[in-house]
């Protein structure tokens, strides 16, 4: 049989569970003690108060070709077996994590297969589930609650009820309750009644006795320093009815309510009355209603999937990078940075060697990782991050952005005394507590380091000069990022105007500190974060910023170009830029024409922003056969986790009769999903993808659109086709 002794800390389940298990010993079973308390003291009155070797401090410190059960296996009175499961340092780590870690270490060894007996010591009064390991794995077939008269140990061991009943909810594993006296009052009344309302046998009655404390004294067990006392002998008969196989009872604990009219005294049959619950075969439960801004997960709901690219960890690093001279520490597992690394580089790769394209994004010169195991999820990985830190200090580093993954989450860790013992070595660390997925997704990991370094980056003392303007929010991974940059850079230039800072694109830490010198600063896409992200400039710094978002098409450009030259009194110089565009301009429209020549154009677009398309379609004297448009006017954003809207079938339905009665050549539309319903032969241009700002954007994108007219094998992969039919035959 294995026995879980579950109960309040304190209340005496180490010295109950030693007593038993010597008092099994004594009736001849082999018996195995394992303690699960972190304070590793379970065993201590069965071999006599020697030194422990605990299971966590023996795997932090042996090779795992080197590890052996014995190493931690002690013998003690009759043979019994002692093994400590032991714990992190107080206040670090997860001591749950290390219970499931030292059960692990046990089955790996087969350990529990040499005893008759095993008797399971827990802290029970920790909500937690590596506590919950012998229920939860069904390692205890007999559960034991230790409990007294108090409110607190009868609220722990209903505690403990409510957890087994959740873990197995049609079971029966309690053996019954193990009444250790105080000699408080009337509490005998009150375990009595407790026990009649949970349905529950009291199968052992321990009276408050100094023999207990004169036996620990001298480190051993009552069953073993006086056999023949009073005590000893209730130890010895509760051992004679588990080996003759006890009843066991379904766990049934007092609702909150039944605990609160207990408490004040009400009798059991007040408290706890059954309640005969009516269950339908189908239950329901009410959706509540969405608090608003919060996030929807529910994947049943195809309106509010959000599309996943990675976790939060990965998110964070993907942009923390793009501080040119800030190091990243990611404290997490190799694999985890491994991943991350090999996400951005690999995009970055691809687009360079496959189409030519340079993205914004780049390796740091310094990215140093933390490698904590899962070991470190037990004894937390501070230590491991200290030392990286101080390594990075040393050589130089003054700019660290830590980035925290799963375990740092799970073990508890705390950087913030790291990082203001870094603050007194001239070194700033800025961390993104993303703990993994337990931020979010990928684009949440991406939005905590925004806004981390919005709001603590910043040097809030900065005074702004005149001629100088912000640009914040650029698409990171984008094959237009460095070329919109270049063309809003040249602009301003022309004006007098240069870019103070870029927030956070390829950027340095010191122009981030200066973000304040600039009067105005621009937002280059406007949705739900770029949203945030203004608010925080605003009301923390006082820093302004220019309506909407970096502009696209001639007019839209020309107009915001109008709005800068007024701000900063380049209004000449404004109407100059404009003057020179225009020209270019016309030759471009010009050129395009003949192009779209006979050509039937058709638009399946959201309402974000899309004037400039109407403009190109008027310049270039487009045959528009049909506009599709999607969602309200007056939404000019749309949230960076994109949701779809509740009109969307009836939108795919128009699209599909449009497409069949109007025969588009080419379908120009901003939801990528709906390319499903577009026949192949029919040729898409999808906004989502890297489109330009500018004044050029929109016959930048005329020009690429047009070559899709000539992508066949007879057009302009005629050479392709040869080849591949040379290297097939």
């Amino acid at each position: 049989m294995q026995i879980a002794v579950y109960g309040k800390g304190g209340i005496g389940k180490s010295t109950m569970s030693a007593n038993l298990s010597a008092a099994l010993a004594a009736c001849g079973s082999k018996v195995l003690q394992i303690g699960c308390d972190p304070k590793h003291d379970s065993t201590r009155l069965l071999h006599h108060g020697r030194k422990v070797v605990t299971i966590l401090d023996y795997l932090l410190n042996t090779p795992e070709d080197e590890q052996k059960l014995d190493d931690v296996l002690m013998t003690g009175f009759l043979d019994t077996g002692c093994v400590e499961a032991g714990g992190p340092r107080p206040g670090m780590g997860c001591a749950g994590r290390g219970i499931l870690t030292a059960f692990d270490f046990l089955n790996q060894f087969h350990a529990m297969e040499h005893y008759d007996q095993i008797v399971y010591d827990v802290l029970g009064d920790v909500v937690c589930g590596g506590f919950a390991v012998p229920v939860r794995r069904q390692y205890a077939n007999a559960v034991f609650l230790v409990t007294s008269g108090e409110s607190m140990a009868i609220y722990a061991a209903n505690n403990i009820l409510c957890g087994i009943k959740n873990l197995n909810p049609n079971g029966s594993q309690i053996a019954g309750i193990i009444y250790n006296s105080r000699g408080v009052g009337d509490e005998s009344k009150r375990v009595e009644d407790f026990a009649q309302a949970v349905h529950l046998p009291i199968l052992a009655r321990i009276p408050r006795s100094s023999s207990f404390a004169q036996a620990e004294k001298e480190a051993m067990t009552l069953v073993e320093k006086d056999p023949d006392s009073t005590e000893a002998k209730i130890f010895l008969e509760l051992a004679g009815k588990l080996l003759n196989q006890p009843r066991l009872y379904p766990a049934q604990p007092l609702s909150e309510e039944q605990m609160e009219l207990f408490m004040r005294g009400d009798t059991p049959s007040q408290a706890t009355a059954p309640v005969q619950e009516k269950k339908p075969a189908v239950v329901i439960p009410p959706t509540p209603a969405a608090p608003s801004g919060t996030k929807k997960r529910a994947l049943s709901d195809p309106f509010s999937r959000v599309p996943l690219y990675g976790c939060a960890y990965r998110g964070a690093v993907d942009l923390a990078i793009h501080i040119k001279d800030a190091a990243v520490l990611g404290h997490a597992p190799k694999s985890c940075t491994w991943y991350a690394i090999n996400g951005f580089s690999s995009y970055a790769r691809r687009g360079l060697y496959e189409r030519g394209i340079l993205y914004p994004a780049f390796v740091p010169r310094q990215f140093e990782n933390t490698d904590i195991t899962v070991n470190d999820a037990v004894y937390g990985g501070i230590d491991h991050a200290r030392q990286k830190a101080l390594e990075m200090a040393a050589r130089g580093i003054r700019n660290i952005i830590a980035v925290t993954a799963c375990i740092p989450g799970l073990s508890g860790d705390d950087l913030v005394p790291l990082q203001k013992e870094l603050k007194t070595l001239g070194v700033n660390m800025y961390i993104i507590h993303t703990d993994g997925i337990e931020a979010g997704d990928y684009n949440d990991g991406m939005a905590l380091c925004y806004k981390t370094l919005a709001l603590e980056a910043v040097d809030s003392d900065v005074t702004p000069e005149p001629d100088c303007i912000n640009i914040v929010y650029e698409p990171t991974i984008s094959s237009q990022t460095d070329k919109n940059f270049m063309d809003l850079q040249d602009m301003l230039e022309k004006m007098g105007i240069r870019i103070n800072c870029r927030f956070l694109c390829a950027e340095f830490m010191e122009n981030i500190r200066q973000f304040k010198k600039a009067p105005y600063s621009i937002m280059a896409r406007y949705d739900e974060l770029g949203h945030q992200l203004q608010n925080i400039f605003e009301e923390k710094y006082g820093c302004k910023f220019l309506d909407g978002e970096l502009p696209r098409g001639f007019s839209e450009t020309a107009d915001w170009l109008r709005m800068v030259g007024r701000l900063y009194g380049k209004t000449a110089e404004a109407e100059q830029v404009i003057a020179e565009k225009q020209l270019q301009y016309r030759n471009q429209i010009d050129a395009l024409k003949p192009l779209y020549k006979n050509k039937k154009v058709l638009f399946f677009l959201n309402n974000k922003i899309i004037d400039w398309i109407f403009e190109l379609s008027r310049d270039l004297d487009w045959n528009v056969v049909d506009s599709i448009l999607i969602g309200s006017k007056e939404d000019r954003t749309i949230d960076w986790r994109h949701q779809f809207s509740k009109d969307w079938d009836g939108n795919l339905e128009s699209l599909k009769k449009s497409i069949a009665e109007k025969k588009p050549d080419l379908i120009i539309l901003n939801y990528s999903i709906a390319q499903a319903c577009i026949p192949a032969d029919i040729f898409t241009a999808n906004l989502s993808r890297d489109v330009g700002s500018g004044f050029f954007a929109g016959t930048e994108c005329a020009l690429r659109w047009s070559q899709l007219f000539e992508n066949s094998l007879e057009g302009r992969w005629k050479h392709d086709k040869s080849i591949f039919e040379k290297l097939c035959r």
